[in-house]
């Protein structure tokens, strides 16, 4: 089964300190890929050079729009072909529950310190653990564990490991509501994260002993 893009939506901010520009873009091109993922990521550049074309004419004599944020509001898809085992919950019912971004190789997925409030998921390439790096977390794998609880902070930097990594992030208290098996499904994986960083410390502390 494939799919097209039917729209979404991408908010754009400049990451200049003191620069105000923030816009919203809609796209709708004719967008086709295997998953829902290879259609975010293409339209993610389309609104990427939109937002860098409508800062430039605006503040392009102060600063360049490099490196912009994009950030994916809301986006449907119209599934192409047959459909083979669970159909994929439609983006509309997860409403702001999720998210994606898309980030190059050693791009900062998120940071330890920051207030956690989404647990996050790989959708497509690698991410890493920047102290551990043999923490490898592949397509479908979930980390961020801290943001199942309240006011918790993140416990470790987290970087893709290849470019056009893909993060899906998940409001836990919305997907619950709107999706109770993915939530659940999601809350297991993050939990299972937890008992790989254990094993991992548990084999760093017996490694210091020896």
């Amino acid at each position: 089964m494939a799919f097209k893009l039917k729209e979404a939506v991408f908010r754009v901010r400049c990451r200049e300190p003191g620069c105000p520009f923030v816009s919203d873009f809609l796209v709708k091109e004719n967008l086709q890929g295997a998953t829902e993922a290879d259609v975010n990521s293409e339209a993610w550049k389309l609104a990427k050079d939109l937002g860098i074309t409508r800062h430039d004419a605006i503040h392009g004599r102060r600063h360049p729009m490099i490196d912009p944020d994009v950030h994916l509001i809301r986006s449907s898809y119209e599934a192409i072909g047959g459909v083979r085992g669970k159909a994929p919950v439609a983006p509309s019912r997860l409403g702001e529950s999720i998210n994606t971004r898309r980030y190059d190789k050693g791009d900062r997925i998120i940071a330890k310190g920051e207030r956690a409030t989404t647990v996050c998921e790989v959708v497509r390439g690698l991410a890493r653990n920047a102290r551990r790096p043999s923490l490898v977390y592949r397509p479908d794998a979930t980390f961020g564990a801290a943001g199942l609880f309240e006011n918790k902070r993140r416990m470790a930097d987290i970087v893709a490991a290849e470019d056009g990594t893909i993060i899906a992030f998940y409001d836990m208290r919305e997907l619950w509501t709107a999706d109770r098996e993915k939530a659940k499904e999601l809350s297991n994986e993050a939990m299972e994260d937890i008992f790989r960083v254990l094993a991992w410390l548990e084999d760093r502390c017996d490694a210091l002993e020896r």
